[in-house]
């Protein structure tokens, strides 16, 4: 457990990411499970299939296992090639911390911490793409005790209705028996 200077939140280190893309009536999209030092895990949903691609490789995922048919890259493939060249930028970035969550939106967002010529700057990201940055520049990724415990409750809640869901169905199919 670690405390951001100048935070009051107490963060969990991501210590892996596992890139996933799923199909649904042949429209993939990404998610990523973020495994935490802890042993629990952050999923994010809804992450665009160019940077879990780009997560994958930067993670050291065969392409194979991340699937996918467009051979075109994006600019995270170019990133990725030019990675050596941007050690200026590296050195910008300090830690990327997935610290919130917009209820409203269902959406989490990331705090990028970064010192510009001497100005210490904190940017919100999507986290998606603030992982991706710290990935590609080897820099660590922190989740807010606060995340982890909406994320549990959300999974909960999800839970809760899947089975409200199922009862209904129960009950329909037992209607039309009638």
């Amino acid at each position: 457990m670690v405390k951001h200077v100048g935070e009051a939140a107490e963060l969990v280190k991501v210590i892996d990411f596992e890139p996933l893309i799923t199909e649904t009536d042949g429209f993939e999209m990404g998610a990523l499970n973020c495994i935490l030092e802890n042993g629990d895990v952050l999923t994010l949903y809804n992450v665009p299939l160019d940077i879990t691609k780009a997560i994958a490789k930067l993670s050291r995922y065969d392409e194979a296992e991340i699937g996918g048919g467009d051979p075109r890259d994006s600019i995270y493939e170019i990133l990725i090639m030019v990675q050596p060249r941007l050690s200026e930028f590296r050195d910008f970035i300090h830690i990327v911390v997935i610290d919130g969550f917009n209820r409203s939106m269902g959406t989490y967002s990331a705090s990028v911490y970064m010192s510009v010529d001497g100005i210490n700057i904190k940017r919100t990201m999507i986290p998606s793409h603030a992982i991706f940055l710290a990935l590609l520049f080897g820099k660590p990724v922190y989740v807010t005790e606060e995340v982890v415990r909406i994320s549990k409750e959300l999974e909960a809640e999800e839970g809760e209705e899947e089975e409200d869901f199922m009862d209904y169905e129960e009950d329909e199919e037992e209607e039309e028996e009638f």
